[in-house]
């Protein structure tokens, strides 16, 4: 069957919307990344591959291949103007806070558990409003890639492999701990050579985080997400920073 005019032009929205969230979101991590590598022209190139390299695909792909494998409704139906806003808040919020809440003050326990030293060295130099800043960045620019974009991928392919799965739930949560196991490795460079005894909880704990997340895109969408995941960071990179005094 044809596709309607109205469903395409919904998908070309949806797609614009995503690729300038990602574009605000790499902006936004730009004055941290400054901070932290001393070189703006690099940090400037970086920003640039990641978005295009990245990014841009993640959105296509969230957009494209979501609808065939029944994720990403939620924001389509958000763009076309059916889904109501009040009733997304009451739908998607509440899990979302409640979620990051919980990671939040998880991942603040195990961060102070790692002895002195064993994340990357320079990751307190930044102002407090710059760590806002990249809590942003990093909650925009990694729901987008790794549950909007290789989440609906990695589902995809298996769906393609298995032809007519029995039912979605497991094909939904193999892709959520694919693409969840993906945002771990990402987290690990992180840790200084001093800290890679603490590779397997650090992974286990971001390998949690990551399906946590995926839950929230598959069952609220991808907005829930995002907000889930920036409560979680601001928990764990700017309260304490706030508690402590720090500007």
């Amino acid at each position: 069957m044809k596709e309607s005019p109205n469903n395409k032009r919904t998908e070309r929205v949806l797609f614009m919307v995503v690729l300038l969230a990602g574009l605000v979101g790499t902006l936004l991590g730009m004055p941290w990344s400054i901070v932290i590598l001393g070189d703006a022209s690099a940090v400037r190139v970086s920003a640039a591959a990641e978005f295009l390299l990245l990014l841009v695909p993640a959105s296509a792909v969230g957009v494209w291949l979501g609808k065939r494998v029944c994720l990403g409704s939620r924001a389509r139906e958000l763009v076309s103007g059916s889904l109501g806003r009040s009733a997304f808040t009451r739908m998607g919020l509440l899990p979302a806070v409640l979620v990051g809440l919980a990671l939040g003050g998880a991942g603040f326990v195990a961060q102070n558990s790692l002895p002195e030293g064993a994340l990357t060295s320079g990751l307190g130099t930044p102002s407090t409003s710059a760590w806002l800043l990249r809590c942003l960045s990093a909650a925009l620019t990694e729901e987008i890639f790794f549950r909007f974009g290789l989440l609906t991928l990695f589902v995809w392919l298996v769906v393609l492999i298995a032809k007519k799965p029995a039912s979605w739930v497991p094909v939904l949560w193999v892709g959520n701990l694919l693409s969840a196991v993906a945002f771990a490795c990402a987290h690990l460079p992180q840790l200084t050579p001093g800290g890679s005894s603490f590779i397997v909880p650090v992974a286990a704990f971001s390998t949690v985080a990551g399906m946590a997340m995926g839950w929230l895109y598959i069952r609220q969408g991808l907005i829930a997400a995002v907000v889930g995941h920036f409560i979680a960071d601001v928990m764990v990179y700017v309260v304490p920073r706030l508690a402590a005094g720090y500007a």
